[in-house]
């Protein structure tokens, strides 16, 4: 056994993992060998740092000092280590007694770099039968191919390894344009690490031990076949990053082995399963490739742009811009203090809507010099006065003086997101009008968390109400809660978004002064811009509708567009939409086939809001109706968005096609300028400061579009009998 000091590294991002990574730390303080120290990282969330201190206080509990991710806090966590071997464990992971004393007693030989141990999967819902052994590394565990004893590997897996400290620093580090954010799911950082650090040690060697045992949690969420599918085309995203820094030959020699001799083995014996009466076992062959097809097209596809000197600086996605400040502005307020800072650096820039008596009238983009405190401040830079109180004044309380509307019902679709939703909730209390009733529809949970917030949550004059609908899919919730609505009026909104304290007041009284409107939209602001791609987002317009009030109908507000009112996108967003409820109805509400959560990817706001224009209804959108809301901070997560975004798009004309055979005409007369405006879509101007929108971004959005007649079909098979059905109160 080394007489080597070990460092115990634990990092953790989320709230909503707190008990799982108390658990871990308790695992770690059992072992057979305890540690000399054991260091819990925090990546970037002060609530959580606050809370496993208090429950800790003998323990060092740190803050990532680096960029937002899994690599920076691992690199933060290195960095503070004063052990010889730094042992990192991840949150949702439960060691084994022995798990420290099998890994550090490795290193006795002066030969061995790093050791990792076997992770075993706890399925939290029972392991799904089509799910292959050969790729339970899409859920961070050990996989059918590793070596079944003590023997060399070329990397480590990163839920339970050992390093030696010198050795992770003289390879620069976890690299932190690699690894999972807090809402990526991208890997290889420790095949990168572990290829670099070979490069530097040459005669150095990385051993996989069997015997050191963790059991990683899988949660429910994790064995679906969508997220079998994401994860495999994410690490293929990541393979190919791994391969430009390190070579095509040095990046893929395991995976060209596992391809040739695990995959193929693997098919063949379920396949023989299969004969042999087990019916899963030709699922499980399918799944074997479908992995591969997916990760091979996530490795060919890939375009994100790389730094030629990983080690040494920030994921060039994150942190290629300095952060923008986003702020609305209502010139009848008093000024506020400006937010913080994120950790990238101090705010170069501000995105400013500027309001009058909550109606948009100009948006202006500021560059500050760092001096602003408040947006008084920032009003200055153009001159514009502010027309409110002072500072010391107190601030006007808008929930305090809010009117309720008897007639009207706000939705809110969540799933797995308490705190996200608390945080909508709150900002609809705040509100200048208040509905009678709130609904918050509990989507396939995977826990009771959401229907614990809303059975203890309070909101003045308001009714809160919580549905479940077990039926993944947003227009499956939707029509869920729709069934549920006792009021004229109907609003949805999402629940990662902050309502402006008018919002509901400025969306509701577009009915009351124009009867024949229907549907209602709003405008989506954001709610910060701290990263490149979210401001890759804003600049491409996917949510701006404009300042202007619109309206649309088949008589005399139609849309100057030829494929109008097919390219329903013009219309507005699902995250802010109300509607007449009987009219809803009358069209049968949502689509059951399209929707987030199906195999769709999208589609069901614009198809809801065609049915809408189709059947003789008036939709106006409604600029002072603003809600916030936080677009994709990495890479990844907005790769799979634009790629959903085209497969909705495509899902909604595919159904416009089987339900009005007519469009077809419509869109073949029309094709040119529909050619036209999608290359608008998919090669939207550079933006003033930014770098070029990927071209990768575009071929994923033409890739979602392509996809998405093929995904209707299949989801419309699926959801026969509902698709069209009609709502009951």
């Amino acid at each position: 056994m080394t007489g080597e000091r070990a460092t115990v590294i634990v990092c953790a991002n989320s709230s909503d993992r707190f008990p799982q990574l108390v658990s871990a730390v308790e695992s770690v303080l059992g072992q057979t060998r305890p540690p000399a120290e054991i260091l819990v990282v925090i990546d970037h969330n002060p609530e959580l740092r606050g809370r496993v201190a208090r429950r800790f206080p003998e323990l060092a509990v740190l803050e990532n000092i680096g960029p937002p991710g899994l690599s920076g806090a691992r690199n933060t966590g290195t960095a503070a280590a004063t052990g010889g071997i730094v042992v990192y464990l991840d949150d949702d992971a439960v060691a084994d007694p022995g798990w420290l004393e099998s890994l550090t007693g490795h290193f006795s030989r002066p030969e061995v770099l790093g050791v990792s141990g076997y992770a075993e999967p706890r399925w939290a819902a029972g392991r799904p039968r089509w799910w292959p052994d050969e790729f339970d590394w899409v859920v961070g565990c050990s996989y059918r191919g590793l070596p079944e004893s003590v023997g060399e590997v070329r990397n480590l897996m990163g839920c339970t390894m050992a390093l030696r400290r010198h050795v992770v620093e003289a390879a620069g580090g976890f690299d932190t344009a690699l690894g999972r954010t807090g809402t990526g799911a991208a890997g290889c950082e420790e095949t990168e690490l572990c290829i670099r650090a070979s490069e530097r040690f040459p005669h150095g060697v990385f051993l996989h031990d069997p015997g050191a045992r963790v059991r990683h949690l899988v949660p429910a969420t994790r064995g679906t076949l969508s997220y079998f599918r994401s994860r495999c085309l994410a690490e293929g995203v990541s393979k190919r990053l791994v391969t430009r820094r390190t070579g095509v030959g040095t990046g893929l020699s395991t995976e060209v082995a596992y391809v040739r001799r695990t995959l193929p083995a693997g098919i063949v014996r379920n396949l023989v399963q299969a004969w042999r009466g087990e019916p899963a076992g030709l699922a499980r062959a399918a799944t074997i490739a479908l992995g591969l097809g997916a990760t091979a097209v996530g490795y060919l596809t890939a375009g994100v742009p790389v730094s030629r000197t990983p080690a040494a600086g920030p994921a060039p996605t994150a942190d290629a811009v300095p952060p923008v400040l986003p702020l609305v502005v209502d010139l009848a307020d008093p000024p506020r203090p400006l937010p913080d800072a994120p950790a990238q650096g101090p705010y170069a820039r501000a995105w400013c809507l500027i309001l009058e008596d909550g109606t948009p009238v100009e948006e202006h983009d500021i560059a500050l010099d760092g001096t602003e405190t408040t947006t008084a401040d920032v009003l200055a830079r153009i001159g514009a006065p502010a027309l409110g109180p002072g500072l010391d004044s107190p601030p006007a309380s808008a929930s305090a003086s809010a009117r309720g509307r008897d007639d009207t019902t706000v939705v809110v679709a969540t799933r797995a997101r308490p705190a996200r939703l608390a945080e909508c909730l709150d900002s609809i209390a705040a509100g200048t009008v208040l509905p009678r009733t709130v609904i918050v529809v509990d989507n396939a949970r995977p826990d009771d968390l959401t229907e614990k917030l809303v059975a203890g949550y309070r909101m003045e004059g308001v009714t809160v109400e919580y549905v479940r609908e077990d039926r993944p899919g947003l227009a499956h919730a939707h029509n869920a809660a729709l069934r549920c609505v006792g009021t004229e009026l109907v609003v949805f909104t999402d629940d990662d978004v902050w309502v402006h304290e008018r919002w509901l007041e400025n969306i509701t009284d577009v009915f009351d002064t124009d009867p024949e409107t229907v549907c209602a939209t709003g405008m989506i602001a954001p709610r910060e811009l701290d990263t490149l791609a979210q401001q890759w987002v804003e600049a491409q317009g996917v949510y701006s509708k404009g300042l202007r009030p619109l309206v649309f109908d088949n008589a005399e507000h139609r849309a100057d567009n030829p494929m109008y009112p097919y390219a329903a996108g013009t219309f507005g967003s699902g995250a802010n939409m109300a509607f007449r409820t009987a009219h809803l109805r009358s069209i049968g509400g949502f689509d059951g086939a399209l929707g987030t959560g199906t195999v769709t990817k999208g589609g069901d706001d614009l198809a809801a809001f065609y049915d809408v224009i189709r059947h003789g209804g008036r939709l106006t959108y409604v600029p002072s109706a603003i809600v916030l809301h936080p677009h994709h901070r990495d890479y990844a997560a907005l790769r799979r968005q634009v790629y959903g975004y085209g497969a909705g798009l495509g899902a909604h004309l595919m159904r416009c096609v089987l339900d009005e055979p007519r469009a077809v005409v419509t869109m073949v007369r029309n094709h040119r300028a529909a050619v036209a405006r999608l290359s608008t879509i998919l090669h939207p101007p550079p933006a003033r400061g930014l770098p070029a929108y990927p071209r990768d971004l575009s071929r994923a959005q033409r890739s979602g579009l392509a996809t998405g007649p093929v995904r209707y079909l299949i989801s419309r098979y699926r959801t026969r009998g509902d698709v069209r059905e009609r709502i009951a109160a």
